[in-house]
Formats: structure tokens, sequence, C-alpha cells
């Protein structure tokens, strides 16, 4: 039996939300879907950038969304 916490409705917080740089590239290679899973290959597409730094090397993280997705994403938000 779940916990009394368990809501599933609800999204559970990102840090990358808060932290990416979106813009908007052309696919040359192909890349997934971070929404949807789709391939995003010879297309434009949004790629969000996020950099996290810590004691050691930083951490360079890359998410994509297809132009669709991200505006729905960014409505929801």
């Amino acid at each position: 039996m779940m916990g009394h916490s368990y809501e599933p409705d609800v999204q559970t917080y990102d840090a990358f939300q808060d932290r990416a740089l979106w813009r908007l590239r052309f696919m040359w290679w192909p890349k997934r879907s971070h929404i949807t899973g789709r391939w995003l290959w010879l297309r434009f597409a949004y790629q969000g950038l996020a950099v996290w730094g810590g004691p050691g090397d930083a951490v360079i993280e890359f998410r994509y969304h297809a132009p669709v997705e991200h505006i729905i994403w960014q409505l929801k938000q």
C-alpha cells in the first residue's frame, strides 16, 4: 500500500528547468526528445543547456524538445 504522501498528478521538481538556457537549433545529428522520446533529426528543435558546477569538473547537461512540444511544455509551467 502506498503512503499518504503519494499524489499521482503532482510533478516532481526538476532543477534543470531553473538553470536551462533554451535556444532553437538545427539538429544535424539525431537526438531524442526529452518529452516524447521521438527522434529529432534534420529539423529545428530547442536545445536546453544547463551547467552544473561543484568541487570537481563542471557537468554540462543537454535536453532537446521539438518546437511544438516546447511551446506546450512552456504553457504548462
